[in-house]
């Protein structure tokens, strides 16, 4: 049976803070596809960005 999460508006804000970040480093990446130097900082951001929830470290996301 699940189990109630404690703060979880803190990890719903958390969450959607990542994927504005992530959706941030995408759309800067994008319109700069022919400038290899922008478009590997955006996929370096986007990697870190997802590292950081699959490492799924919440109680650091909350402090």
């Amino acid at each position: 049976m699940p189990q109630a999460v404690a703060n979880l508006d803190q990890i719903d804000e958390h969450l959607e803070a990542v994927v504005r970040a992530l959706y941030g480093a995408v759309k800067q990446g994008i319109p700069h596809v022919k400038e290899p130097q922008i478009v590997d900082k955006a996929i370096a951001d986007c990697k870190e960005i997802l590292d950081e929830i699959m490492a799924g470290k919440v109680d650091e996301w909350l402090n």
